[in-house]
């Protein structure tokens, strides 16, 4: 196995409401290894993007805060790193590449402007070097005449330009790990293809890892080698594509694979499948298995303690008292 360039261990992300403490990640347990490319899946409000921001450091104090836990990236402890040694990091060694490009671009400023001033922050180049190879970036990306373009503001160019002008400004500084937070959500599904197929051949090019966000398992499927499936603020379910998807362990997966529609014979309909029930308010979650209301196999162990991740094949993890 190849040596981790992140390692998340036991991370714990709440936040301090007037109503109590939302337990937004509830002990995550991650590995990135170089090189490869780890989907995150699960439903909204699961935690995804909290871990993602936790990684980043940028979630909200003073009403959010790492209570607990470790994020190892390249030998550094995100967790414990200083606010300046976290500034070197961002943008520079770990990108990220946000939902919406339209509410993270600046409105006021050039796209090139924006490129350039991402390079320049972080590596020591002359504005004319960062704007030569903000053009260079937009045409890594596909953008068409990058020339004339890096001229053009974010509200002059379509959703999928944006978006691609948000990915030459994750690779700009060429980064060790970069996190892609649902970058396909908003975009129709000829130019989804198109940006997961620039992401993959961009990953080969620059050499990064990639966290790609999602609740799309079909995304999954097309770009990651591993796969981790968050329930309620806690990783239920991690493993190898291949193997996770070919045989998925936990009610949950299982429940998430059998909810994706299916392609029928000519005049043949199925009921679409569901799991049953709502996500567990995070401000009072249930002692035992957070998954416990909706599990078609709940049992008596599952409402008085917590599973663990538990390993029932090389590489595959499971947390989930059936296995126990």
């Amino acid at each position: 196995m190849n040596n981790p360039l992140l390692q998340i261990q036991g991370l714990k992300t709440c936040f301090f409401t007037r109503k109590g403490v939302v337990k937004a990640v509830d002990g995550v347990d991650l590995r990135i290894n170089e090189g490869e490319t780890l989907g995150l899946v699960g439903e909204s409000g699961c935690g995804k993007t909290v871990t993602a921001l936790s990684i980043m450091r940028l979630i909200p104090e003073p009403i959010g805060r790492i209570v607990e836990g470790s994020i190892l990236f390249d030998g550094i402890d995100l967790a414990k790193a200083t606010e300046s040694e976290m500034r070197r990091i961002r943008g520079n060694r770990i990108s990220m590449i946000f939902q919406e490009p339209m509410t993270s671009l600046n409105p006021v400023f050039k796209v090139g402007f924006q490129i350039a001033e991402a390079i320049q922050i972080h590596q020591e180049v002359s504005s004319r070097e960062a704007w030569e190879r903000s053009i260079e970036m937009l045409r890594m990306v596909g953008i068409p005449s990058p020339e004339s373009r890096v001229n053009e503001y974010p509200h002059q160019m379509s959703g999928g330009m944006r978006q691609r002008v948000m990915i030459a400004m994750a690779l700009s500084c060429r980064p060790k790990l970069m996190i892609a937070d649902e970058p396909t959500t908003a975009l129709d599904v000829t130019i989804q293809a198109q940006i997961l197929d620039l992401v993959n051949r961009l990953k080969e090019r620059v050499g990064s890892s990639i966290l790609l966000i999602t609740h799309n398992l079909g995304v999954v499927a097309e770009v990651a080698q591993y796969v981790g499936v968050m329930y309620a603020g806690y990783i239920v379910e991690y493993g190898d594509v291949l193997s996770l998807f070919k045989n998925p362990k936990h009610p949950y997966t299982i429940g998430l694979f059998q909810s994706i529609p299916k392609k029928r014979g000519a005049g043949r309909r199925e009921r679409l499948q569901v799991i049953p029930g709502l996500v567990p308010d995070l401000l009072g979650l249930p002692i035992g298995c957070k998954f416990q209301d909706r599990c078609p196999r709940v049992f008596r162990r599952c409402k008085e303690e917590s599973p663990g991740l538990l390993e029932i094949e090389p590489g595959h993890q499971v947390r989930c008292w059936l296995y126990g």
